[in-house]
């Protein structure tokens, strides 16, 4: 058959690839990062670009190449029945590409520039909503890369919003926080509190309602009488805009909180809207990373709750926002990763240095002095600055003096001509008066020969006049160098004060970075240490206040002599060395980078940053982009994996001519050998899961045996003992966390307003409530430590032991197998049987990468295990808090009280038990699916085998005609051309040079709209440089001769 890849180009190719093979060129897919070469200038992440861009260049290529061997091979399926396993293969490995995701979660306080953060990455002025003045994002939004070429599209939304039901379970619990305002509260200003934010919530979505109308109505009734959004609940919405700033208008209404004017009757979405999705094409998130700017706690809304729960489980990275100024004090590492998220972080095998990021933002926003004062100048960078900077005004205070004494000079030299000149008039004046006719002829007649006195007076004044005329000049000149020199000791002080507040910026980065590292280990030590207490029921008693004993957790320093044995006793326990060596933290600047690159024309240029690589952001940008390389890498090799084994059964085919024909009896001895070296793999088809064993040459079977009876013996010595206690010590201390709630300074309105969300709240006061982690924290005291054990370091090495021992099965029977094989090959004459050997190190690889995704199977499930908890214990307080509700009038917060209490004393033992119960039985659950994913990796393994041998005997039995086998050699000869096509592109992008994924940007960018900002641009750079140089050195050379001169003028 003719097809285009017989062209002369693809003979071309063939040849290449023969004349490369010739030469010893190594044509194989790069598929592991050992085979490229690394060089030494290269960093570790842009290395691991390098490696999985080529990768990707490969899985590209050989999608192309399967796409043309279809069309090769269509059409011959019943003549060659081999074909139609490849069609089969190829298309399982098409439909098993996956695209990557890499979800990075985005959390802050509110204020700390989350959105602002955001947009910056992804270099645009204002996609999502980012406000100076208040908090802008009221949903949670989804960012990630947009794949629609349209150019109509560039910018695109899906808005999800809420259920009906929804809707109304949130107006319920809002009605009620209304009903119970302060007497005499006027809750339509926006005071913050619960009655205030509920009615500013109601009338956002229906503003023409009144307080009145609110009144005893119940949600139905509201909506019954006022509609108006039930044609868009449960509904998707979809927006488009070619440019960012309109699409940035279109969305606002559906994330920002605050959109609306006052005096607007328009209703507004953001309270029924569950979630947002924006599309764009920055360039970091071309490769599959999605910025997830996620909520705090407390919604009402049940929907928006839930999303926002079930992104914080799929997580593959989370980023921590605050504000640098507030970094330090606020304790970010302690207080905004609450002892909950800890937990939970150290319970899903996150809690370390890979999994979280700290991003510290607004680092435009420092005072200098401040900085100085606290560094005590133990910078000498900073150090140098500063004695540059007095240098410099000392120079200016005494250019200053110099200039003051020569314009006063002046000013007397001035007044000096001034007053000849006026004697010159005066005198003038005189001598032109009239006289007597004959007085005048007689002092004609008299003064012929002597002049007179007033013209004596004159005549000497003409060299006075000139000597000040001669001074004035030598001033004048004087006055302006020293006016120059000044002027370029100012454009210097100018720079060397940005170099300062540079300085300061790094330096309060760096005790920042050193801080925060501390404090994030110090955070896993405490909590390692507060879970090996509780296990051991050993917590310290005495007079020791809290301060005391927290301050041997957090401490920095330790004295040598005092505390060293309690410090190695505390390492000993909690085993946190070296959890924060390649913890990322980056102090960035959104202002200044965005400044920089030409936006937010109307704000000032940022001191502190002389290019856009100063502020940070692109670094981050790198760091995110980097991201993605794990995910990538893996679902490169796993199709390279697939790919290399269906290649090289195409490429034998290509290579061996038709066998000849076996005899009868050597078919049946064949079968008989292979039955025999298949029976290793047939008994263990049925084998569980889980092996934990120490003897890496035992037997397949027995090691599985063993893996089995380990996990068992795992879940029953670490974590089943562990809910017991966690059964008596919650019951324990229930009450007593109980009673600290009751005893807090809280007002009877917010204890109503968290009854009435089921003990989670959130005010517009940044206060959070979270009375169910409260009620879980005595149950996962016990059982945070053994869970982290077995699913984070146990499950672990006993999924690594058991895929090499996989590994090794493979390899024995390959070796068992291999006399058969090469029978097969001496046989018919062909090498096609022995050259199958190749494929075992890529099913060694599959069968890795399947156990791989077991164990992670396993912590996602284990994951989803340990969050199901929190809504148990949720649902068992559920009535105690409904009867809080039901309270009102005088007493009703002291009632509520004592409700609770009450509900805790006669439920809390049935609330852990029930919990208790839950996780066990969903860990017997969890482990009977391992067992069938781990035979499934097992199996899937064997089963190719052995249709990989019966294929070929199938093969050597065959026999071709002569039409059979003239076709055979044209569709040879064509996939041998795309082989070597193959071959050829794979050395080429293996060859090329990988570009970095985002070029760093160093200089200012100017914009062609505006000429006045380019002008702004401009004389920032103009000052950089001309203070530093001709100007500089021009004014001291005219400032020198301005000194000489004028000290020559002041003797003179």
């Amino acid at each position: 058959m003719s097809r285009p890849s017989t062209s002369q180009k693809g003979e071309a190719d063939a040849d290449a690839a023969a004349s490369l093979r010739e030469s010893g060129v190594k044509t194989e897919i790069i598929d592991d990062a050992s085979l490229v070469s690394k060089g030494t200038d290269l960093a570790t992440a842009q290395y691991e670009s390098i490696t999985v861009v080529r990768k990707e260049n490969a899985v590209n290529d050989s999608i192309l190449f399967l796409g043309i061997v279809e069309g090769i091979v269509t059409g011959h399926t019943a003549m060659f029945p081999e074909f139609k396993t490849w069609q089969d293969q190829t298309k399982q490995i098409l439909n098993g590409i996956k695209s990557p995701r890499v979800l990075v979660g985005v959390l802050g306080y509110t204020g700390s520039g989350k959105s602002s953060l955001i947009n910056a990455l992804i270099d645009e002025e204002m996609v999502v909503p980012a406000n100076a003045m208040r908090a802008s994002t009221s949903v949670v939004t989804e960012i990630s890369w947009n794949d629609s070429d349209d150019p109509e599209k560039a910018f695109r939304a899906e808005i999800e919003f809420i259920s009906e039901t929804e809707w109304k379970e949130e107006m319920d619990v809002l009605l009620d926080d209304l009903k119970n305002a302060t007497k005499g509260e006027d809750v339509s200003i926006k005071s913050g509190s619960e009655a205030s934010t509920a009615f500013a919530k109601i009338s956002a979505v229906w503003p023409g309602v009144t307080l009145s109308k609110l009144k005893g109505m119940t949600s139905q009734e509201l909506f019954d009488q006022v509609d108006g959004v039930s044609n868009i609940l449960d509904c998707h919405l979809e927006i488009a805009k070619p440019k960012a700033k309109p699409f940035s208008r279109e969305i606002n209404k559906y994330i920002d909180s605050n959109n609306k004017q006052k005096s607007s009757n328009e209703i507004s979405y953001w309270p029924l809207v569950r979630c947002v999705r924006i599309y764009t094409k920055a360039e970091i998130l071309r490769h599959g990373l999605v910025l997830v700017d996620l909520l705090g706690l407390g919604d009402s809304n049940t929907g928006r709750t839930q999303v926002a729960e079930n992104y914080s489980k799929r997580l593959t990275y989370v980023w921590i926002v605050a504000d640098i100024v507030r970094a330090i004090d606020d304790q970010v590492a302690k207080d905004l990763m609450g002892k909950s998220f800890k937990r939970q972080l150290l319970m899903d095998g996150k809690y370390d240095d890979k999994y979280v990021t700290f991003i510290m933002t607004k680092t435009d926003i420092i005072n200098s002095e401040e900085v100085i004062e606290s560094l005590q100048l133990r910078e000498k960078n900073l150090k140098d600055i500063l004695g540059r900077e007095a240098d410099i005004l000392k120079d200016i205070q005494d250019g200053q003096q110099a200039l003051a004494r020569k314009s006063d000079k002046l000013k007397r030299i001035k007044r000096a001509m001034k007053l000849l000149s006026s004697n010159a008039e005066s005198t003038k004046a005189d001598n032109s008066a009239p006289r007597k006719r004959k007085d005048s002829k007689e002092d004609r007649r008299g003064d012929v020969n002597q002049p007179s006195g007033d013209s004596k007076s004159l005549d000497m004044d003409v060299p006075s006049k000139r000597l000040l005329t001669k001074k004035k000049a030598h001033n004048l000149k004087a006055v302006k160098m020293l006016g120059k020199k000044l002027t370029g000791l100012k454009l210097i002080l100018k720079s060397i004060r940005n170099d300062i507040k540079a300085a300061c910026t790094q330096a309060r980065s760096r005790y920042t970075q050193e801080h925060l590292r501390m404090d994030f280990e110090n955070g896993l030590r405490e909590l390692k240490q507060d879970m090996s207490d509780d296990a051991n029921g050993e917590r310290q008693l005495g007079n020791e206040d809290e301060a005391e004993s927290k301050h041997l957790v957090y401490q920095r320093t330790y004295s040598n002599s005092n505390t060293r044995n309690d410090r190695l006793k505390l390492m000993q326990v909690c085993h946190t060395e070296g959890l924060t060596e390649q913890l990322q933290i980056f102090c960035v600047s959104s202002k200044g980078y965005q400044r920089l690159c030409g936006r937010f024309k109307r704000d000032p240029m940022p001191n502190g940053f002389g290019t856009i690589k100063d502020t940070c952001i692109p670094k981050l940008q790198g760091y995110a982009a980097a991201s993605t390389l794990t995910v990538r890498g893996k679902i490169a090799d796993s199709f390279l994996t697939e790919f290399n084994l269906l290649k090289l059964s195409m490429k034998s085919w290509a290579e061996n001519d038709s066998p000849n024909s076996l005899s009868a009896s050597q078919t049946d001895k064949l079968n008989e050998m292979l039955e025999e070296k298949l029976e290793t793999l047939h008994k263990v088809w049925p084998v569980p899961i889980l092996v934990l064993v120490s003897n890496l040459v035992q037997t397949f079977s027995h090691a599985l045996t063993v893996a089995i009876s380990r996990i068992r013996e795992i879940i029953m010595t670490d974590i089943l003992p562990a809910l017991r206690s966690c059964i008596r010590a919650s019951t324990e201390k229930a009450e007593e966390a109980c009673k600290k709630l009751m005893n807090a300074d809280t007002s009877y309105q917010t204890w109503k307003a968290i009854c009435r969300r089921f003990g989670k709240f959130n005010n517009k006061k940044n206060a959070t409530y979270d009375w169910t982690s409260v009620f879980l924290e005595p149950f996962w005291g016990q059982l945070a430590q053994p869970w982290d054990k077995v699913f984070n370091s146990q499950m672990q090495s006993v999924h690594e032991r058991y895929a090499g021992t996989l590994v090794r099965v493979i390899r024995v029977f390959s070796t068992d197998i291999r006399p058969l094989l090469q029978s097969m090959s001496e046989a018919s004459a062909s090498k096609s049987p022995i050259d199958s050997l190749a494929k075992i190190p890529y099913l060694e690889k599959r069968t890795r990468t399947a156990v791989s995704g077991s164990l992670s199977s396993a912590q996602r499930q284990a994951q989803e295990i340990h969050r199901l908890i929190e809504p148990r214990i949720q649902h068992h307080m559920r009535p105690g808090y409904e009867k809080c509700i039901q309270e009102s009038s005088t007493g009703a917060l002291s009632r509520m009280k004592e409700h609770l209490l009450n509900h805790i004393k006669k439920s809390n033992e049935v609330m852990y038990r029930d919990s208790s119960n839950l996780l066990n039985a969903r860990l017997n659950k969890m482990t009977t699916n391992l067992e069938e994913l781990l035979k499934e990796a097992h199996s899937d393994t064997s089963h190719y085998l052995r249709e990989e041998i019966r294929n070929m005997i199938m093969w050597a039995v065959a026999k071709d005609d002569e039409t059979r086998e003239n076709v055979r050699k044209t569709i040879r000869k064509e996939l041998t051309i795309q082989l070597d096509t193959l071959e050829v592109s794979l050395v080429i992008g293996a060859s090329k040079p990988a570009d970095r994924f985002l070029s760093v940007k160093t200089e200012t960018k100017s914009d062609d709209d505006s000429s006045e900002d380019n002008d702004e641009d401009d004389d920032f750079s103009d000052d950089s440089d001309s203070s530093d140089n001709s100007d500089v050195g021009d004014n001291s050379d005219g400032s020198e001769e301005a000194e000489s001169t004028s000290d020559g003028m002041e003797d003179s």
